[in-house]
Protein backbone atom coordinates (compact mmCIF):
# COMPACT_ATOMS: atom_id res chain seq x y z
CA UNK A 1 0.00 0.00 0.00
CA UNK A 2 1.46 3.45 -0.84
CA UNK A 3 1.66 6.05 2.14
CA UNK A 4 -0.30 8.86 1.82
CA UNK A 5 1.23 12.32 0.06
CA UNK A 6 0.43 13.36 3.74
CA UNK A 7 1.74 16.86 3.05
CA UNK A 8 -0.45 18.02 0.24
CA UNK A 9 -3.56 16.03 1.60
CA UNK A 10 -3.62 17.43 4.75
CA UNK A 11 -2.97 20.78 3.32
CA UNK A 12 -5.71 20.17 1.17
CA UNK A 13 -8.45 18.96 3.85
CA UNK A 14 -7.31 22.41 5.99
CA UNK A 15 -7.99 24.44 3.22
CA UNK A 16 -11.49 22.42 2.55
CA UNK A 17 -12.07 22.58 6.18
CA UNK A 18 -11.18 25.92 6.32
CA UNK A 19 -13.38 27.21 3.57
CA UNK A 20 -16.51 25.45 6.01
CA UNK A 21 -15.87 28.06 9.01
CA UNK A 22 -12.99 26.07 10.57
CA UNK A 23 -9.26 25.38 10.95
CA UNK A 24 -7.96 21.48 11.41
CA UNK A 25 -7.04 21.06 15.15
CA UNK A 26 -3.22 19.86 15.35
CA UNK A 27 -3.32 17.64 18.99
CA UNK A 28 -1.50 14.69 19.87
CA UNK A 29 -4.11 12.72 21.69
CA UNK A 30 -7.44 12.27 19.16
CA UNK A 31 -10.74 11.65 20.69
CA UNK A 32 -13.70 10.84 18.93
CA UNK A 33 -16.33 13.04 18.44
CA UNK A 34 -19.51 11.01 19.80
CA UNK A 35 -19.64 10.94 23.29
CA UNK A 36 -20.94 7.51 23.54
CA UNK A 37 -18.45 4.44 24.43
CA UNK A 38 -19.96 1.54 23.12
CA UNK A 39 -18.48 -1.81 25.29
CA UNK A 40 -18.78 -5.41 24.81
CA UNK A 41 -20.17 -6.92 28.15
CA UNK A 42 -16.88 -8.12 30.42
CA UNK A 43 -18.88 -11.24 30.29
CA UNK A 44 -18.56 -11.87 26.61
CA UNK A 45 -15.86 -13.60 24.87
CA UNK A 46 -15.05 -12.34 21.15
CA UNK A 47 -16.94 -15.16 19.60
CA UNK A 48 -19.63 -14.01 21.68
CA UNK A 49 -19.90 -10.41 20.94
CA UNK A 50 -19.33 -11.63 17.08
CA UNK A 51 -21.97 -13.87 17.32
CA UNK A 52 -24.69 -11.12 18.73
CA UNK A 53 -23.14 -8.65 16.25
CA UNK A 54 -23.82 -11.14 13.58
CA UNK A 55 -27.33 -11.54 14.00
CA UNK A 56 -28.21 -7.55 14.18
CA UNK A 57 -26.24 -7.05 11.42
CA UNK A 58 -28.54 -9.27 9.11
CA UNK A 59 -31.06 -7.77 10.40
CA UNK A 60 -30.33 -4.44 9.32
CA UNK A 61 -29.72 -5.10 5.82
CA UNK A 62 -26.58 -7.34 6.06
CA UNK A 63 -24.16 -4.25 4.05
CA UNK A 64 -20.83 -2.50 5.94
CA UNK A 65 -19.31 0.41 3.66
CA UNK A 66 -15.36 0.27 4.39
CA UNK A 67 -12.90 3.04 3.19
CA UNK A 68 -9.69 1.45 3.39
CA UNK A 69 -6.10 2.27 1.97
CA UNK A 70 -5.53 -1.79 1.77
CA UNK A 71 -4.65 -2.22 -2.01
CA UNK A 72 -7.46 -4.85 -3.88
CA UNK A 73 -5.07 -7.71 -4.02
CA UNK A 74 -4.90 -7.87 -0.36
CA UNK A 75 -8.66 -6.92 -0.09
CA UNK A 76 -8.94 -9.61 -2.17
CA UNK A 77 -7.40 -12.42 0.62
CA UNK A 78 -8.83 -10.85 3.93
CA UNK A 79 -12.51 -9.59 3.23
CA UNK A 80 -14.21 -13.01 1.90
CA UNK A 81 -12.69 -14.57 4.55
CA UNK A 82 -14.91 -12.07 6.49
CA UNK A 83 -17.99 -12.89 3.94
CA UNK A 84 -17.62 -16.47 4.30
CA UNK A 85 -17.64 -16.63 8.04
CA UNK A 86 -20.55 -14.35 8.02
CA UNK A 87 -23.03 -15.31 5.18
CA UNK A 88 -25.32 -12.84 4.16
CA UNK A 89 -23.18 -10.35 5.37
CA UNK A 90 -21.17 -7.85 2.01
CA UNK A 91 -18.57 -5.96 2.53
CA UNK A 92 -18.50 -3.00 -0.07
CA UNK A 93 -14.42 -2.12 0.07
CA UNK A 94 -13.79 2.21 -1.16
CA UNK A 95 -9.85 1.16 -1.72
CA UNK A 96 -7.98 4.92 -2.34
CA UNK A 97 -4.57 6.38 -1.46
CA UNK A 98 -4.82 7.71 2.39
CA UNK A 99 -5.15 11.51 1.81
CA UNK A 100 -7.88 10.44 -1.21
CA UNK A 101 -9.83 8.60 0.92
CA UNK A 102 -10.31 11.10 3.98
CA UNK A 103 -10.67 13.96 1.34
CA UNK A 104 -13.91 12.00 0.38
CA UNK A 105 -15.10 10.92 3.53
CA UNK A 106 -15.44 14.64 4.71
CA UNK A 107 -16.41 16.00 1.04
CA UNK A 108 -19.38 13.91 2.05
CA UNK A 109 -19.63 14.67 5.83
CA UNK A 110 -19.90 18.41 4.98
CA UNK A 111 -22.60 17.63 2.54
CA UNK A 112 -24.03 15.72 5.16
CA UNK A 113 -24.27 12.17 3.52
CA UNK A 114 -23.04 9.22 6.05
CA UNK A 115 -21.70 6.87 3.66
CA UNK A 116 -18.99 4.76 5.13
CA UNK A 117 -18.75 2.83 8.21
CA UNK A 118 -15.06 1.98 9.11
CA UNK A 119 -12.07 3.68 8.27
CA UNK A 120 -8.93 1.89 7.68
CA UNK A 121 -5.66 3.60 6.77
CA UNK A 122 -3.02 4.99 8.62
CA UNK A 123 -2.93 6.83 12.38
CA UNK A 124 -2.12 10.56 11.04
CA UNK A 125 -5.25 10.51 8.58
CA UNK A 126 -7.85 8.29 11.30
CA UNK A 127 -6.90 11.14 13.71
CA UNK A 128 -7.73 13.84 11.76
CA UNK A 129 -11.04 12.09 10.48
CA UNK A 130 -11.65 11.52 14.47
CA UNK A 131 -10.53 15.40 15.45
CA UNK A 132 -13.54 16.30 13.28
CA UNK A 133 -16.38 14.79 14.60
CA UNK A 134 -16.76 11.74 12.13
CA UNK A 135 -16.38 8.71 14.43
CA UNK A 136 -17.60 7.16 17.67
CA UNK A 137 -15.85 5.41 20.29
CA UNK A 138 -16.10 1.89 20.64
CA UNK A 139 -13.83 -0.84 22.26
CA UNK A 140 -13.70 -4.15 20.89
CA UNK A 141 -13.53 -7.61 22.72
CA UNK A 142 -9.80 -8.45 22.18
CA UNK A 143 -8.65 -4.97 22.49
CA UNK A 144 -6.03 -6.37 25.33
CA UNK A 145 -4.33 -8.65 22.89
CA UNK A 146 -2.89 -5.29 20.78
CA UNK A 147 0.22 -3.33 22.41
CA UNK A 148 -0.54 0.03 24.06
CA UNK A 149 0.66 1.64 20.86
CA UNK A 150 -1.56 -0.04 18.65
CA UNK A 151 -5.09 1.16 20.17
CA UNK A 152 -6.69 3.72 22.16
CA UNK A 153 -7.40 3.01 25.72
CA UNK A 154 -10.85 4.84 25.51
CA UNK A 155 -11.72 3.19 21.63
CA UNK A 156 -11.40 6.26 19.20
CA UNK A 157 -9.24 3.44 17.66
CA UNK A 158 -7.22 0.42 17.27
CA UNK A 159 -4.93 -0.65 14.54
CA UNK A 160 -5.42 -3.39 11.57
CA UNK A 161 -2.01 -3.80 10.45
CA UNK A 162 1.46 -2.59 10.93
CA UNK A 163 4.17 -1.13 8.16
CA UNK A 164 7.87 -1.48 8.70
CA UNK A 165 9.80 1.30 6.91
CA UNK A 166 12.98 -0.66 5.84
CA UNK A 167 16.04 0.92 3.62
CA UNK A 168 15.36 -1.68 0.14
CA UNK A 169 18.35 -3.07 -1.18
CA UNK A 170 19.39 -4.77 -4.29
CA UNK A 171 22.13 -7.04 -3.27
CA UNK A 172 23.36 -7.24 -7.34
CA UNK A 173 23.14 -3.40 -7.65
CA UNK A 174 25.31 -2.42 -4.44
CA UNK A 175 29.00 -0.81 -5.65
CA UNK A 176 31.26 -2.99 -4.25
CA UNK A 177 32.42 -2.56 -0.92
CA UNK A 178 29.32 -0.57 0.50
CA UNK A 179 26.98 -2.12 2.99
CA UNK A 180 24.02 -0.08 3.86
CA UNK A 181 23.04 -1.14 7.84
CA UNK A 182 21.73 2.33 9.15
CA UNK A 183 20.30 5.49 6.96
CA UNK A 184 23.97 7.09 7.85
CA UNK A 185 25.01 4.48 5.22
CA UNK A 186 22.90 6.22 2.19
CA UNK A 187 25.20 9.01 2.62
CA UNK A 188 28.22 7.41 0.99
CA UNK A 189 29.31 9.24 -1.66
CA UNK A 190 28.99 5.26 -4.05
CA UNK A 191 25.68 5.49 -3.72
CA UNK A 192 25.12 8.87 -6.03
CA UNK A 193 22.50 8.49 -8.45
CA UNK A 194 22.09 4.86 -6.96
CA UNK A 195 19.32 5.84 -4.67
CA UNK A 196 15.67 6.21 -4.53
CA UNK A 197 12.90 8.34 -2.25
CA UNK A 198 9.33 8.12 -2.15
CA UNK A 199 8.25 11.85 -1.86
CA UNK A 200 5.27 11.64 0.39
CA UNK A 201 8.03 9.88 3.07
CA UNK A 202 8.03 12.67 5.63
CA UNK A 203 6.70 10.84 7.91
CA UNK A 204 10.01 9.51 7.80
CA UNK A 205 11.98 12.07 8.32
CA UNK A 206 9.97 13.08 11.04
CA UNK A 207 10.58 9.78 12.84
CA UNK A 208 14.35 9.87 11.85
CA UNK A 209 14.27 13.36 14.29
CA UNK A 210 13.18 11.85 17.42
CA UNK A 211 15.32 8.93 16.66
CA UNK A 212 18.63 10.37 15.95
CA UNK A 213 18.16 13.75 16.72
CA UNK A 214 17.03 17.46 14.91
CA UNK A 215 20.51 18.24 13.91
CA UNK A 216 21.91 14.76 12.89
CA UNK A 217 18.79 13.83 10.70
CA UNK A 218 18.90 17.03 8.99
CA UNK A 219 22.55 15.93 8.35
CA UNK A 220 21.45 13.07 6.97
CA UNK A 221 18.82 13.90 5.26
CA UNK A 222 21.05 16.66 2.94
CA UNK A 223 23.64 13.93 2.57
CA UNK A 224 21.27 11.63 0.90
CA UNK A 225 19.43 15.28 -1.11
CA UNK A 226 23.66 15.43 -2.26
CA UNK A 227 23.62 11.66 -3.37
CA UNK A 228 21.07 12.82 -6.65
CA UNK A 229 18.05 10.61 -5.23
CA UNK A 230 15.29 9.29 -7.55
CA UNK A 231 12.24 10.69 -6.35
CA UNK A 232 9.19 8.43 -6.98
CA UNK A 233 5.79 8.17 -6.27
CA UNK A 234 3.96 4.60 -4.88
CA UNK A 235 6.20 2.41 -2.50
CA UNK A 236 4.66 -0.75 -4.32
CA UNK A 237 6.29 0.55 -7.63
CA UNK A 238 9.29 1.83 -6.17
CA UNK A 239 9.66 -1.87 -4.86
CA UNK A 240 9.05 -3.36 -8.05
CA UNK A 241 11.90 -0.88 -9.48
CA UNK A 242 14.00 -1.88 -6.53
CA UNK A 243 14.04 -5.45 -7.86
CA UNK A 244 14.55 -5.19 -11.47
CA UNK A 245 17.55 -3.07 -10.81
CA UNK A 246 16.42 0.85 -11.31
CA UNK A 247 18.41 1.47 -8.28
CA UNK A 248 20.57 -0.09 -5.45
CA UNK A 249 18.67 1.22 -2.44
CA UNK A 250 15.78 3.05 -1.19
CA UNK A 251 15.08 5.26 1.75
CA UNK A 252 12.08 3.38 2.96
CA UNK A 253 10.18 0.76 1.61
CA UNK A 254 7.39 -1.02 2.63
CA UNK A 255 8.69 -4.42 4.78
CA UNK A 256 6.21 -6.72 3.90
CA UNK A 257 6.75 -6.11 -0.03
CA UNK A 258 10.71 -6.20 0.39
CA UNK A 259 9.58 -9.66 1.81
CA UNK A 260 7.31 -10.84 -1.45
CA UNK A 261 9.95 -9.99 -3.51
CA UNK A 262 12.60 -12.14 -2.03
CA UNK A 263 10.71 -14.90 -0.48
CA UNK A 264 8.19 -15.36 -3.06
CA UNK A 265 9.86 -13.88 -6.72
CA UNK A 266 13.03 -14.82 -5.77
CA UNK A 267 14.18 -11.36 -6.48
CA UNK A 268 17.57 -9.87 -5.56
CA UNK A 269 16.05 -8.00 -2.28
CA UNK A 270 17.55 -7.45 0.89
CA UNK A 271 16.74 -4.75 3.75
CA UNK A 272 18.72 -2.83 6.32
CA UNK A 273 18.63 -4.06 9.77
CA UNK A 274 18.03 -0.80 11.47
CA UNK A 275 17.79 -0.56 15.20
CA UNK A 276 15.16 0.63 16.01
CA UNK A 277 12.77 -0.19 13.18
CA UNK A 278 10.62 2.93 12.19
CA UNK A 279 6.83 0.95 12.12
CA UNK A 280 3.74 3.17 10.50
CA UNK A 281 0.20 2.25 12.29
CA UNK A 282 -2.32 1.27 10.11
CA UNK A 283 -5.67 2.58 12.29
CA UNK A 284 -9.57 1.77 12.17
CA UNK A 285 -12.30 3.65 13.50
CA UNK A 286 -16.30 3.54 13.40
CA UNK A 287 -18.44 5.92 11.71
CA UNK A 288 -19.72 8.88 14.07
CA UNK A 289 -23.45 7.77 12.01
CA UNK A 290 -22.90 4.28 10.43
CA UNK A 291 -25.42 2.98 8.13
CA UNK A 292 -24.56 -0.37 9.44
CA UNK A 293 -24.08 0.51 12.83
CA UNK A 294 -24.22 -3.50 13.51
CA UNK A 295 -22.28 -4.60 10.40
CA UNK A 296 -19.66 -2.15 11.14
CA UNK A 297 -18.57 -3.30 14.71
CA UNK A 298 -19.19 -7.15 13.52
CA UNK A 299 -16.31 -5.56 10.82
CA UNK A 300 -14.39 -3.92 13.16
CA UNK A 301 -14.43 -7.40 15.93
CA UNK A 302 -13.31 -9.70 13.01
CA UNK A 303 -10.38 -7.71 11.66
CA UNK A 304 -9.09 -7.51 15.28
CA UNK A 305 -9.88 -11.05 15.80
CA UNK A 306 -7.24 -13.81 15.78
CA UNK A 307 -8.87 -14.91 12.48
CA UNK A 308 -8.70 -11.51 10.98
CA UNK A 309 -5.21 -10.86 12.15
CA UNK A 310 -4.35 -14.19 10.43
CA UNK A 311 -6.20 -13.01 7.45
CA UNK A 312 -3.83 -9.97 7.21
CA UNK A 313 -1.12 -12.16 8.41
CA UNK A 314 -1.65 -14.45 5.24
CA UNK A 315 -0.69 -11.42 2.87
CA UNK A 316 2.69 -10.72 4.30
CA UNK A 317 1.76 -7.93 6.06
CA UNK A 318 2.81 -7.64 9.59
CA UNK A 319 -1.06 -8.09 11.72
CA UNK A 320 -0.79 -5.42 15.19
CA UNK A 321 -2.20 -8.08 17.37
CA UNK A 322 0.02 -9.92 19.91
CA UNK A 323 -1.79 -13.42 19.71
CA UNK A 324 -1.01 -13.46 15.54
CA UNK A 325 2.67 -14.26 14.70
CA UNK A 326 3.40 -12.38 11.27
CA UNK A 327 4.40 -14.25 8.10
CA UNK A 328 7.99 -12.77 7.65
CA UNK A 329 9.36 -12.25 11.12
CA UNK A 330 12.52 -11.23 10.12
CA UNK A 331 11.66 -8.12 8.82
CA UNK A 332 10.85 -6.69 12.65
CA UNK A 333 12.89 -9.27 15.10
CA UNK A 334 16.45 -7.57 14.87
CA UNK A 335 15.71 -4.21 16.39
CA UNK A 336 12.87 -2.40 18.74
CA UNK A 337 10.26 -1.09 17.48
CA UNK A 338 9.64 2.82 17.12
CA UNK A 339 6.22 3.28 16.15
CA UNK A 340 5.26 6.20 14.25
CA UNK A 341 2.85 7.91 16.67
CA UNK A 342 0.20 10.68 16.49
CA UNK A 343 2.13 13.32 18.18
CA UNK A 344 4.73 13.40 15.40
CA UNK A 345 2.35 15.48 13.34
CA UNK A 346 2.58 18.22 15.80
CA UNK A 347 5.79 19.07 13.85
CA UNK A 348 4.33 17.70 10.49
CA UNK A 349 3.69 21.54 8.77
CA UNK A 350 7.72 22.47 9.77
CA UNK A 351 9.19 18.28 8.44
CA UNK A 352 7.26 18.64 5.17
CA UNK A 353 8.93 21.84 4.42
CA UNK A 354 12.31 21.15 5.53
CA UNK A 355 11.67 17.45 4.03
CA UNK A 356 10.47 19.03 -0.06
CA UNK A 357 12.96 22.30 0.39
CA UNK A 358 16.15 19.78 1.15
CA UNK A 359 15.21 16.83 -1.88
CA UNK A 360 13.69 19.74 -4.00
CA UNK A 361 10.12 18.15 -3.87
CA UNK A 362 8.01 20.42 -6.27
Amino acid sequence: MQRSKLAIGLAILGLLFSACGGSPPATSSPTAGATTTAKPSVAETADQVMARLYEAAKAEGGQVAFYSSTNTDDAKKILPEFEKKFAGIKVTHTRKSGEALVQQLVTEKKAGQDLYDVVETNLFEVAFVIEQGYTQKYVTASAADFPTEARAADGAWIAARFNNDLPGINTTKMPAGVTVKTWKDLCNPALSGKIAVEQSDVVVYSALRKILGDAEAQTVLKCIAANKPSLRSGHTDMANLLAAGEFAVTLSSNGHRLAQLKYEENKPIEWAKTDPIITDVQAMAISNKPKNPNGAKLLLEWLVSQDGQKAIASTGRVPASTKVPAKYPDLHNFGKIFFVSDALRADFTKDAEFWRTTLGIK
